[in-house]
């Protein structure tokens, strides 16, 4: 009977010890398939248990690690951050920390491990691999930020779209009895200088109106084949009388290639970053440097830039040797009325109507800097396939004539600087504050005008209507219609609907000459 129940006992023990063994195999199966790394460390911090996901992570095998410690067979820097948490783990019971291995990062937990009397044992870990979600979160917050700065664009456009109509009928005025004052007094009086300083602070204004206009992409461009080597060439002139004698410029133009831009943007660009640049060196002087030339870009660069495609392109480069920009700023550069100039030396738009510019065009801009070792704006802009000859600026003399004009303005100075203009270039001007009396007189004595020109927006009814119930009245009048922001009406509006041109305010007697000139000859040919 004895042998019988040592020997029932015996099997009892050993099937308990089989199940203990395959328990724990199960627990080291499940373990071992676990992408999270896991091990367990006795008191003295060496490990008892690793899972395959750790051996993996420290490209190291399970028998190398048991027994041994982090110092034996991590890196050092990161043996002394394990053994901190490990130890923080022990007195507390729970740490946790993040780690970077190689090019992954990971989330690390650890515990205290006690026996069935409550005496520490050592420590377990559950090590995560977090450079995903790291990623993830990453890019969430880059959205994040290019949202923010759209909202920004967005709302700086809506707020300049919504004051250009007022501001530009103010500088209409301003611009334009300046112009006639300045026809009527002695070129070599007093006078005539203070009206010379009015007029150039005006056309200073009207050009701050384009620049808000532009970053948002509210304004019409004038876009045909140009040379910017040539343009580039008349701004560096004009900077040179402007600049320092201490600031060197350096010209490498080795392009004629043609693209398709607006010239006064493409001047203005140049303009931009060249006084930029020059702000950057003020105080040392040194050297601005502009290059352009021909560049192919390929796949390797243009997937990094989502507005660019692979082809050819004209590169515009602007490097100065001055105070170069802080890490902390250069992400927040092209934003509106960021500026790191004193109170009264910037509006803070510049840069921002470069990038608005240089994208409208679907080009890119890139900049490298640091901190005291200057900086380099690289614009890249695409180039045209078809030859041609851009179009130079022309200086032409003011064209007059004798018909008869209809002139229709709700605010009076305007309708009345309007037929002044206009009757100094010999025409015969009706003018109406109202586009409801407009289209009165219209009515009764519509064959004795050639030419109607009216303000875009008027109470009542707005300029494109009023145009279109005076031709239902008489179809082959000729409309020209005078507004400040042409978000809401474009040029293919103004076709559509049988206008002959839209001129933007402020107005400037040589433009309006020549727009009224150019509709009323366009008439006679047909």
């Amino acid at each position: 009977m004895k042998d019988n129940s040592e020997h029932n006992a015996l099997k009892k023990k050993i099937a308990e010890l089989k199940e203990q063994l395959a328990r724990q195999k199960q627990v080291e199966a499940m373990i071992d398939s676990s992408s999270d790394l896991i091990f367990l460390k006795d008191r003295q911090l060496r490990y008892v248990i690793v899972n395959r996901a750790l051996e993996q992570a420290f490209n190291t095998k399970n028998q190398d690690i048991i027994g041994k410690t982090d110092f034996d067979f991590m890196p050092h820097a990161i043996a002394e951050n394990f053994q901190k948490s490990d130890l923080a783990a022990l007195k507390e019971g729970y740490s946790s920390s993040e780690i970077e291995i190689g090019n992954r990062f990971y989330h690390v937990v650890k515990q205290r491990v006690l026996d069935s009397e409550r005496q520490d044992v050592g420590i377990t870990a559950v090590i995560r691999d977090t450079t995903d979600i790291k990623r993830e979160r990453t890019e969430k917050k880059e959205l994040e930020k290019k949202l923010r700065q759209s909202q920004k664009l967005e709302a700086i456009g809506t707020l300049a779209g919504g004051i250009s109509h007022d501001f530009n009928n103010i500088l209409t005025a301003i611009l334009g009895y300046t112009e006639i004052a300045l026809e009527e007094v002695d070129d070599e009086s007093s006078v005539s200088d203070f009206l010379d300083e009015v007029y150039s602070a005006g056309m200073r204004a009207r050009d701050l109106v384009k620049q808000i206009l532009a970053f948002a992409r509210q304004t019409e461009q004038e876009l045909k084949p140009i040379r910017v080597d040539l343009i580039a060439r008349e701004a560096l002139k004009l900077l040179r009388s402007t600049l320092p004698t201490t600031i060197d410029i350096v010209q490498h133009i080795k392009s004629k290639s043609l693209i398709m831009a607006d010239p006064t943007q493409i001047h203005q660009i140049i303009m931009n970053l060249c006084a930029n640049a020059a702000h950057a060196m003020e105080e040392k002087g040194g050297t601005l440097k502009i290059r352009i030339k021909d560049s192919v870009l390929g796949p390797q660069v243009t997937d990094n830039y989502p507005d660019l495609e692979p082809g050819f392109y004209l590169k515009l480069e602007v490097e100065d040797s001055g105070i170069g920009i802080d890490a902390k700023n250069l992400d927040a550069i092209f934003e509106p009325y960021f500026t790191t100039k004193e109170s009264g030396e910037g509006t803070g738009l510049g840069l921002s109507v470069v990038h608005g510019i240089v994208k409208s065009y679907f080009g890119e801009i890139i900049v490298t800097s640091q901190s005291g070792k200057g900086s380099v704006f690289k614009i890249y802009l695409p180039v045209i396939k078809s030859a041609g000859i851009e179009k130079r600026f022309d200086t032409m003399e003011i064209l007059m004539g004798n018909e008869h004009i209809l002139y229709v303005d709700d605010e009076l100075a305007i309708a009345e600087l309007g037929k002044k203009m206009l009757e100094s270039l010999g025409y015969h001007v009706t003018t109406r504050t109202s586009s409801i009396e407009a289209l009165e007189l219209f009515k009764f004595r519509a064959d004795i005008f050639d030419l109607v020109i009216t303000d875009m927006t008027m109470p009542n009814m707005t300029g494109d209507r009023l145009a279109s119930e005076m031709m239902k009245i008489r179809s082959d009048i000729p409309v020209i219609i005078c507004t400040g922001y042409s978000k809401n009406f474009s040029d293919a509006d103004a076709i559509e609907n049988g206008i002959k041109a839209l001129q933007m305010k402020p107005l400037i007697k040589k433009e309006l000459a020549k727009t009224v000139r150019k509709v009323l000859d366009d008439k006679k040919l047909n």
